[in-house]
Parts: structure tokens; sequence; C-alpha cells
């Protein structure tokens, strides 16, 4: 597991940077536990703020009369933080946790979303690498575990939250209908995405942010419209099996009745086989790779690093068989290299060549800002090797066309191919660099983002996200939760929701480009290691 630090200063160059950004390894083997204690959310790169709290409008598009959502994430602070089924007052667990696994009861943070077609309004304050889960048919469970050697408080400091895994199938949650969409609320910006970096599954979510502009401007509305509700699913199945191999394998049906659940990222797959003493997908990148090493043996490899180190050039080393770059104005010919990846490195992004080395004892702001450098090119390699571009455009990403992501070898990540193949407009998030595109207009994530938004809307189900009846549904639901304060609340969300929201924006969103040092989360493997590097992330 790597961990990326970042200085104070160096953290000045993105919207989003923990420092450090860490992650603490699982606790128990029943689930994967996060730990809620790691550190807050960076300087600005804008004087943009956000507002205190956000709403969030949970919309019912499936046919269920049974969905239920769970935000959870961390506090600016670190701490955990869990939402109550109130939808306005944080879940504040016993004090103190002993056990591991301490079961948190389900009517304390499940939210029913109602019939389908209807809404209902929470609200949440700034958070970090925060989730929101909902499950179809049947409530999720939660644990909490005690976090060794740290004093707990009774309000989230001290403990980690065990989340439900996809990858072990003694989970209780694991043949539940269930999916989560990523986000952080910072004091600069909104940033949600509709991840499927670790599944697709039968109940897919789509985003939508109102954002504080005039009602007729153009930029008002932000819209990731997610796959069909089941037959999203059963596409990416049925292109899958169209493949074949290890590829096939990526499809999980329950045993009891057959059922296709979900269909897993390669990436949770290679974990999930290693646990079972298989090696999915061992040697399937590496004749594209050892071909990649011959082409830049002869030529360079042009990275655009859309950031403040400009365009670098980098080699293979014919002594090290390194894929070495300069570091641009180190002044002392400093560099940094590359081995070549496995299909396990090109799938998580974050180990092998792509993991961050540890920082030398009391590291310096250059040894930061190497850190960085490290991480920007890498995410741009990681990209290319996952859309099989490298052998055909030696300038990343300045010369993709994304016509060509996987078609140009057959030997690709064809679980990223089918996801964009079957989400509108081709839009979705399969592996943790997918934001690393030549312009933002080109960028095929599934993401918002918005530096002043009003209400943050999540469609659980996929389809349209329904902004027309947005404000009523907002209303009557606050009102519900808060009777006493109900004229309040509907000005501020009527009149937020009409009116949503410029955001913080321009700088944010084409300065920090495949710089996802937040949401580009370097954990990623089942919430170890968030990935690092990328546009702006949460």
């Amino acid at each position: 597991m790597a961990t990326l630090t970042v200085s104070p200063s160096q953290a000045q160059q993105f919207s989003f940077l923990p420092s450090p950004l860490t992650s603490n390894p699982p606790t128990t083997t029943t689930a994967t536990a996060t730990a809620a204690n790691t550190a807050s959310d960076a300087p600005p790169i804008t004087t943009q703020t956000t507002p205190q709290t956000l709403t969030i409008s949970l919309q019912n598009n499936t046919p269920s009369t049974a969905v239920y959502a769970y935000i959870t994430g961390q506090t600016l602070s670190g701490t955990l933080y869990v939402l109550s089924s109130t939808g306005t007052t944080p879940f504040f667990p016993p004090n103190p946790i002993t056990q591991t696994l301490t079961p948190i009861p389900s009517s304390s943070i499940s939210i029913a979303l109602g019939p389908p077609g209807l809404s209902r309004a929470v609200t949440i304050p700034r958070l970090a690498g925060a989730r929101i889960w909902f499950s179809v048919g049947s409530q999720l469970q939660f644990f909490l575990n005690p976090i060794s050697g740290a004093p707990q408080d009774g309000q989230g400091r001290g403990v980690a939250l065990v989340e439900p895994s996809v990858m072990n199938e003694s989970d209780t949650n694991y043949d539940k209908e269930w999916g989560f969409a990523e986000f952080t609320f910072n004091e600069y910006q909104l940033f949600g995405n509709v991840s499927m970096v670790d599944f697709v599954g039968r109940c897919p979510v789509s985003l939508g942010v109102i954002r504080d502009l005039p009602t007729d401007a153009k930029e008002r509305q932000q819209e990731v419209e997610g796959m069909g509700y089941g037959s999203g699913l059963d596409r990416v199945v049925e292109s899958l099996r169209q493949v074949g191999g290890n590829w096939e394998k990526l499809v999980i049906r329950r045993k009891q009745d057959g059922l296709v659940t979900r269909v897993l990222s390669p990436n949770s797959a290679v974990v999930m086989g290693a646990q079972r003493g298989e090696r999915l997908f061992q040697g399937y990148y590496d004749g594209y790779v050892r071909d990649v090493w011959e082409k830049y043996r002869r030529e360079d490899l042009v990275v655009d690093t859309q950031n403040k180190w400009g365009v670098v050039r980098g080699r293979v080393d014919s002594g090290t068989n390194l894929l070495t770059f300069p570091i641009p104005g180190s002044g002392t010919g400093g560099k940094i290299t590359f081995g070549q990846p496995s299909a396990a490195d090109i799938f998580s992004c974050s180990t092998g060549p792509f993991a961050f080395p540890p920082l030398p004892p009391n590291p310096t702001e250059t040894d930061f800002d190497v850190q960085a450098f490290r991480g920007n090119v890498g995410a741009r390699l990681a990209a290319a090797f996952n859309r099989s571009t490298l052998l055909i455009n030696p300038n990343q990403p300045a010369g993709e066309q994304i016509g060509t992501f996987y078609k140009s070898n057959s030997v690709t990540n064809h679980y990223s191919r089918v996801v964009h193949e079957n989400s509108p407009g081709g839009r979705g998030y399969a592996f943790p660099y997918d934001d690393v595109s030549r312009t933002e207009e080109e960028n095929v994530a599934g993401t918002v983002a918005a530096g002043n938004p009003k209400v943050f809307v999540v469609a659980v189900g996929g389809g349209k996200v329904n902004f027309a009846a947005l404000g009523t549904a907002v209303v009557e639901s606050e009102v519900q939760t808060a009777a006493d304060g109900a004229e309040k609340v509907e000005k501020r969300v009527v009149t937020g929701g009409e009116n949503s929201g410029k955001p913080a924006g321009k700088v944010v969103k084409s300065e920090n480009r495949g710089m996802r040092t937040g949401r580009g989360r370097v954990k990623r493997i089942r919430g170890l290691l968030r990935r690092a590097v990328g546009w702006v992330k949460g």
C-alpha cells in the first residue's frame, strides 16, 4: 500500500488534496474497514467558498418501493461522519466502541426514499471522501471497529467504518442489490462521480447539480445520466461474454438462483481472485507492455502534465530498462522512473510502478513536489495503458482521440470499454484515472463539479434526473424532517433550486486535469488506496 504525502504549500496547486493522504489497512476479513482519521482537505487555489451545508435530493428512479440511502464520509477535521436517518443530523456511535464489527443499527442511518418517482432531501456538512450508498429491496449493514491506540470521543473520532464489500463473499451485504456514488464537498467545490471503478451493479445512479446561477444561465445545471435499471448491467454482461476468457469471470451471480448481481471491475476481480488463490489476468498485458517499451526505447514519449511542469519527454533507458523522465527545473539531473507494469498494476493504477515510493525522513518541499510530479505523469501513463493508446499516440494525452480508446489493440481494458459503450453519452467512471483527457470538453468521466452548488441530485436507478420536480420534492421532504422550520427551508430550497449556481469552477477544472490527488484518491483496492492524480476530486 502506498501513501502520498504533500506539504501545505504544495497542496495549493490542487482543489482537493489531503495532506497527508493515508489509508489504514483493513482490521477485519468480513468486510473492509475504512478508517476515518485521515487529514483534512488542502488549502484553496481559488477564493470561492461553498455554503456551510449542502442539500442532497435523493430521487427514487427504480420500480421498487423499498429503496434506502446512506451517506458516509469524513469531516474536514478528519473524523468519521455517518448521516443519521433523520437526514439532517449525524449518527453518533456508542462511546466507547470496544469490539470489532460492532453493528450500526440500520434504523439509525438508513434513509427511506419512498415510492418510485419521489424524492427525499437531506442536508450534510462539508465532507471529504464521501459516499452515497443505496440499496434496493433490503437495508445494508454497516459496522464499526475501534482504531487501536486512538482515543474515542463518541462523535466519530477513533473509530473505523466497515463498509459493504463486493470482494468478500462472507459479507452480509454481498448478495444484496446495492451501489454507491462518490463525492467531496469541501470549502471550494462539490465534486461527484458515478463511480464504476469497483463494479457495475443492477441499480445504477445518475447525478445532477443545480448551481447558483440565474435561471436562464446555460450552465445552471449539470447532469450525468446513468445506465438503465437492470438493462445496463445486462448489456455489460453480454458484451463481456462476447470477449470471453477472464472477462467473463467478472460476472457475479447469486448462488441460490443464479441472478446476476454485479460485474466486477478487473481490479476488483484480481483482488478477489487472489483471495481464492486465482491469478486472473496474469500476463495479460505483458506483450503489449514489451512493445510499448521497445517503441519508447527508440523515440520520446511526450507527456503534457497540464500543470506547472508543462510538457515532459521520457524514454526507456537501455541500461536500466526503466521509462525515465527528467524532473523539470531540478537542475541536478533529477529524474523519475517507471518499470514495466503488470496487468494488475494497470487495472489498479496504484501498484507496481504506479505506487508512490516512500518519502525520505524530514522531507523537503522538493520531495513533495517530486511526489506530485510522479503522480501526475503516472496518471497519464496508467490511463493510456488502460485505453491501449500508447502504441499509436506518443503524445499523452494531447494527441488522444476518444474514438481510438480501447480499439487499437485487442489487449485493452474491455471492462472500461463496455462501461463507456453502455453509458449514456459514453460517460462513465471505470478505472481510477478515467478522467485524464486532452481537454475538459473531451472528458469522458461521469463527473459533476460546482464551486457554488445549491442542490446535489442523486437519482437511484439511473435515467434522467428530474430537475423540473426538484424544488417541490425537496421542500416537501425537508418540511417532513424539520416542520418547525418549514418556511425557512422552503424559501432556501425553492430560490436556490431555481437559481442554481455559478461554479468556482473554470480555474479548478482547467488547471487540475489529471492531478487528482483528492478524488483520484490514493485509496483503491477496496478502500485501501484512493487513487491520486486527476481533475479535482472528492
